[in-house]
């Protein structure tokens, strides 16, 4: 018999037991949920950096609903950045105990084009964002397709022969005026570069007047012009 009651108590205790330690538990999750909710975590105010060529008041509307949210509450994935074509991705950096600073990464821009009916600038992932006519050089027809600009899109990061001439982008491939003299070149950078080299070295050396100059056959330069 007094072996039952010891098994009786022994329950009712571990019942106690596991009731305090639940109500604890209940306790210490309430607690934390009033401390990350109180007042003192409530957002008042958003630092935008990074701005360049995105528009500062699509930028505002898109972070202007993180201000009274709880800081804990706030996360990078929560932000639709789709209102700007600039706008690549953000970052949400928390400064405890109510501010945040987000820094907002743009597209890079490589050069400004002409196509089809307006002007665009050409990002280094070979995006076309709309944007003014003013210095564009590059004009880019409708049926260059698209490895051929993305691998333009290279060339001209890295060539600065490219920059500052008047360029046509044409289906299989592109020509230059340079000094008066139009440059005909395939969109293999490799071929460029060493063709170009060859004109430089050779061909302005051994002509008197250029008409143009055919650098799309591998290893093969066609010249019109006066010897």
């Amino acid at each position: 018999m007094a072996k039952k009651k010891g098994i009786g108590r022994f329950i009712l205790v571990s019942l106690l037991a596991l009731g305090t330690m639940s109500a604890v538990g209940v306790g210490i999750k309430k607690g934390a949920d009033s401390f990350t909710e109180s007042g003192y975590f409530k957002v008042k105010s958003v630092n935008v950096k990074g701005l360049i060529k995105a528009d500062n008041k699509k930028v505002e509307t898109m972070v202007k609903s993180m201000v009274g949210q709880s800081i804990f509450d706030v996360k990078p994935e929560t932000i639709n950045y789709n209102g700007d074509s600039w706008v690549e991705r953000m970052e949400i950096r928390k400064v405890f105990p109510d501010r945040l600073d987000v820094v907002v990464f743009e597209k890079r821009p490589v050069f400004k084009l002409q196509y089809t009916r307006g002007c665009f600038t050409a990002t280094s992932t070979g995006l076309m964002i709309k944007d003014t006519c003013e210095g564009v050089r590059i004009k880019m027809d409708q049926k260059v397709k698209e490895d051929d600009f993305k691998e333009f899109i290279k060339m001209y990061e890295t060539a600065a022969v490219l920059k500052d001439k008047n360029i046509n982008l044409k289906q299989f491939y592109f020509t230059m005026v340079e000094n008066g003299v139009e440059l005909r070149a395939s969109y293999d950078q490799a071929d460029f570069e060493r063709m170009y080299a060859a004109y430089q070295d050779i061909i302005r050396k051994r002509y008197k007047e250029i008409e143009y100059v055919d650098m799309r056959i591998p290893d093969k330069i066609f010249v019109k012009g006066v010897m």
